[in-house]
């Protein structure tokens, strides 16, 4: 019997901040690069600057 894998929901989105700190991306809104690969932007959490950070593709197993 194959057991069917489940995805867990992503985290939260995080990126790197020109305060210095990895922090969630506040009001992470996914977009598409102009290239086709997927990002997220929004503001940081801590700062309030504008904050865009690429996503990784999904592991494959």
């Amino acid at each position: 019997m194959a057991e069917a894998h489940e995805q867990s929901p992503d985290p939260a989105p995080q990126g790197w901040c020109v305060c210095g700190q990895k922090t969630t991306i506040a009001g992470a809104r996914e977009v598409t690069l102009s290239n086709g690969k997927p990002g997220w932007e929004g503001r940081c959490s801590e700062c309030g600057s504008p904050l865009f950070a690429i996503r990784r593709a999904p592991e494959r197993g």
